[in-house]
């Protein structure tokens, strides 16, 4: 039995009754430097509940900037508590959990202290990450195909926000193609940074309806920029909507931990100072519990695909 394994059932993160852990490989639609699918490992989540008619509604799970594995030596294998925390909120609701590592297989481990100008793990690289979760996911059996959401954090929020716009060429043309999977049945973006859909105007319309949660806080991806792209949508009547979180940091929703500074991230709103991570509980609860009304709506067997 793998260590992850090992430390996911004895740590607690997740009971044994909640979820049946899968080590799992797919390719993504991006490209190595010799034209081959770079090939990404994953951790695929069953609940242990009876498999429903149609098979197990899915969340597809990005990651943020710091990667789903931990970062302890010695623990590498790991999933990460903050990651294997969030994940029983979905498989409690009876979804499947997909985490899609977008880091190991480009010889990364986490890239929070890099420049943005420096990082070779982009947000429109990870997009491409997210078409092939799903293309994996809508082939198996076990999983409901026209029943799956996007869900990411951070870094992982704003490659949600890539993915499900249907006026990018890479999205639509993967939609396009003989046998494609149905469009995401819903998107959340938790902290994203927004400025690359913003900037695109009438060239961003995500395909399903989104939502974005993020705090007013928040000194690293900013939430003005949201505010923005959240008022953009709705003069065009695009099913995007942003909810801001008074008091509220980045990383606001994390289920453990205090708010810190974290002087080792060259980024953010104020770059070489610092910024501030850490959870606000009210925030984490509020955001929670609006995450899981919403796909609870979306992932309902009898809810239409369409908007």
């Amino acid at each position: 039995m793998k260590r992850w394994l090992i430390a996911w059932l004895c740590a607690g993160l997740a009971s044994h009754a909640l979820a049946r852990p899968i080590d799992v490989r797919f390719p993504s639609l991006d490209r190595d430097a010799a034209g081959a699918a770079v090939s990404l490992q994953g951790m695929l989540l069953l609940p242990r509940s009876a498999m429903p008619p149609g098979g197990y509604p899915a969340v597809i799970a990005l990651h943020g900037c710091g990667g789903m594995y931990s970062i302890r030596d010695g623990h590498e294998q790991e999933l990460a508590e903050r990651m294997a925390l969030r994940a029983q909120m979905y498989l409690r609701e009876g979804y499947a959990v997909l985490f899609a590592d977008s880091f190991r297989a480009r010889g990364m481990r986490e890239i929070c202290t890099i420049k943005h100008g420096e990082r070779t793990v982009t947000a429109a690289k990870r997009r491409l990450d997210a078409l092939g979760a799903l293309g994996y996911l809508a082939a198996r059996p076990d999983i409901a195909r026209d029943r799956i959401a996007l869900v990411g954090w951070s870094h992982g929020g704003s490659a949600v926000l890539q993915a499900v716009n249907t006026r990018d060429a890479a999205v639509s043309g993967f939609f396009e193609r003989p046998g494609a999977p149905p469009f995401f049945r819903a998107a959340v973006a938790l902290y994203p940074g927004c400025v690359t859909p913003l900037k695109a105007g009438d060239r961003y319309a995500p395909g399903a309806p989104t939502r974005v949660h993020i705090g007013l806080l928040d000194d690293w991806t900013p939430a003005a920029t949201c505010a923005e792209l959240g008022n953009a949508m709705a003069a065009r009547d695009e099913d995007l909507l942003v909810t801001t979180y008074p008091d509220s940091y980045h990383a606001f929703d994390s289920p453990t931990g205090s708010v810190v500074v974290r002087t080792d991230v060259p980024n953010g709103v104020n770059p070489g100072r610092g910024v501030h991570v850490g959870p606000n509980p009210v925030a984490r609860d509020a955001a929670n519990a609006s995450v899981r009304a919403f796909l609870r709506q979306r992932l309902a067997p009898d809810a239409h695909a369409n908007r």
